[in-house]
């Protein structure tokens, strides 16, 4: 019974300890001292342990000493709130860029188109076709681009790319799509962001091509 409540005890005070000493130096040498005086305890002071009782006190105290120690960095690392790091994981392809104009061109599809979840993403994808995205996201999505990357529309034309919006039946207003027109992908998006400038021309000529 007494060794059951002794490893109760040490289970919060590990929790406590853990939770509550931050500092990376005080969690470095608390833990080596706490872990010192378990191997002393162990090795040395085996009988007066057992005068007092307290068997489970040298195994205690190595654990939570290294637990503090070889975990001594927890509360100091750097946690991103970058949209696609707390976003659900994405697939990306082989050789996928993953410099900051690539990183930037994804957070602003992620907020103003969305990305899949399970599918795997390529500089091929296809915003209007691929990722569904409307005539009214894209341009907010170029106004975005030119904004806060700089790219210039040169000779960009959404309806190249997507239907005109129009009525239905019902005299809704409605986007009708992008089913037949030319894919607007994500590695031409990353040309013109990296060339300042858009040129439709060049820009679907690489379109198969990797940057």
């Amino acid at each position: 019974m007494i060794e059951y409540l002794q490893w109760i005890i040490f289970i919060v005070l590990n929790f406590a300890l853990d939770n509550k000493v931050k500092s990376q130096n005080v969690r470095k040498y608390l833990g080596l001292s706490t872990l010192a005086g378990g191997l002393i305890c162990a090795i040395w002071l085996p009988y007066w342990i057992n005068e007092i009782k307290l068997p489970s006190l040298p195994i205690g105290a190595i654990l939570i000493g290294s637990g503090l120690y070889f975990d001594r960095n927890r509360h100091n690392r750097v946690r991103s709130t970058h949209p696609l790091l707390i976003a659900p994981t994405l697939n990306l392809a082989p050789y996928f860029p993953d410099d900051p104009v690539m990183l930037h061109l994804l957070q602003l599809l992620h907020e103003n188109v969305g990305l899949p979840k399970h599918s795997t993403v390529t500089l091929n994808t296809s915003i209007n076709h691929d990722l569904g995205c409307s005539s009214v996201e894209a341009k907010q999505l170029i106004t975005a681009l030119r904004q806060d990357l700089g790219m210039k529309l040169g000779d960009y034309q959404n309806g190249r790319y997507f239907k005109r919006p129009g009525f239905d039946a019902y005299l809704h207003y409605v986007d009708r799509g992008s089913e037949g027109k030319t894919p607007l992908t994500i590695g031409m998006l990353y040309q013109a962001i990296k060339a300042k400038r858009w040129d439709t021309l060049a820009l679907e000529a690489k379109r198969c091509q990797k940057p």
